[in-house]
């Protein structure tokens, strides 16, 4: 009898620890991000690169995941007291590492400024050339806390609609950010024919993160599930799907 129990036991554990996993639900704080993170203000659906990727990922280990927003200054907070899971398409910085625990990247992001189509950038490469413009950035977003960083006087707006107004309706020459969020909010503002984008060929390209709070139970379980998730969907060809899905017109 004892024989028998002994070799049913290890069958059973390995069927709990899959209903556990089938049964195991993580819900992300996020902010509009376009098109890594993508709010619709009317249907309250959450999509867009970033997101899909999460979601492919964890899928394939059997994890349900949902996201809701709020405030990124409330996220940071939040995760640095271990309240909340994480966030999706932060980056790796040294003052987040404290509190941060990072998955393998799922996509990257190039440093660019916005300007009217009528502005000459051609001299603009790098961070350093900023200094000789006026420039806006979204308040609290990692590109206007460099701006903090550096001494670089800048105004700093409360979203990226009002940041794009200010260069687009207002004496501001510069918006300092993040190249693919920048081209689909000109286009869905049908600003094309007013502003443009310059790529800073001499800026360094970051990677975007699923960011998880050390202090949150269970956070190096969740890296490792997404991350092995990453690994499968980059290799079976689902990540590159849902990167053409958001891509391919940038």
């Amino acid at each position: 009898m004892i024989k028998r129990t002994l070799t049913w036991f290890p069958l059973l554990c390995l069927g709990l620890q899959s209903m556990w996993s089938q049964a195991e639900s993580i819900e992300f704080s996020v902010v509009d991000y376009p098109p890594y993170i993508l709010v619709d203000d009317t249907t309250h659906s959450i999509s867009g690169l970033d997101v899909e990727i999460v979601q492919a990922a964890f899928a394939d280990q059997g994890v349900d995941v949902s996201f809701k927003t709020v405030p990124w200054k409330r996220i940071i907070k939040s995760m640095e007291l271990g309240l909340i899971p994480g966030t999706v398409s932060c980056t790796k910085r040294p003052n987040r590492t404290d509190y941060m625990l990072f998955s393998e990247p799922l996509s990257t992001e190039s440093r660019a400024v916005v300007s009217k189509t009528t502005l000459d950038t051609t001299s603009i490469h790098e961070f350093d050339d900023l200094a000789a413009y006026s420039l806006v950035a979204v308040d609290g977003w990692g590109m206007q806390k460099r701006l903090v960083q550096q001494r670089i006087p800048h105004q700093a707006s409360p979203d990226l609609e009002s940041a794009l107004n200010a260069v687009r309706y207002r004496n501001v020459d510069l918006l300092y950010m993040a190249e693919y969020p920048a081209r689909y909010a000109i286009k869905n503002l049908g600003a094309e024919q007013q502003l443009k984008v310059t790529l800073m060929a001499g800026e360094e390209t970051l990677p975007l993160h699923l960011c998880v709070s050390r202090e949150y139970p269970n956070a190096e379980h969740i890296i490792q599930t997404v991350n092995a998730g990453l690994e499968k969907i980059s290799a079976n060809g689902t990540l590159d799907e849902i990167r053409r899905k958001y891509l391919t017109d940038n």
